[in-house]
């Protein structure tokens, strides 16, 4: 089951990388919507532009911010911290939504965390690493 563990936090890290890419590709989208002369139709309102580039901004920030906690959630899973297991399991309920690859890693993530092998595992493991630095700071 350890070798499941250290999958699931690498793909989550890969997925991490991948989303963050795409929220800064947004982020270029929206300076390049309000800044380049793209031909608009003349019955658009000239306000709407603007309005258009800050729904990109805010929507590549919120994809930014997702692929921070989904790095996160990866770290957490290699060294078994009990939060990691959490903002993972979190992370699969928003990766649900993106069909089809982000629903088959949350598909993985269930089984791995939640699983009755998996969970004593992984509990098993956590329980070690906090013990391991309950002694190492004391």
């Amino acid at each position: 089951m350890t070798m499941h563990v250290n999958v699931l936090a690498w793909i989550y890290i890969g997925c991490a990388i991948l989303t963050g890419i795409v929220g800064f590709v947004m982020l270029f989208a929206s300076r390049l919507i309000t800044t380049l002369p793209i031909p608009w139709p003349p019955e658009m309102p000239p306000a709407i532009v603007p309005f258009i580039g800050s729904i990109v901004v805010f929507a590549g920030l919120v994809t930014i911010v997702m692929a921070g906690a989904i790095a996160a959630a990866g770290i957490g899973l290699l060294q078994y911290r009990n939060w990691g297991r959490i903002l993972a399991a979190i992370m699969a309920v928003f990766l649900v939504f993106k069909f089809p690859v982000g629903t088959a890693i949350a598909i993985y993530t269930f089984w791995v965390l939640f699983s009755d092998e998996g969970a004593t595992h992984y509990k098993a493991r956590s329980g070690a690493v906090a013990h391991a630095e309950g002694h190492a700071t004391a």
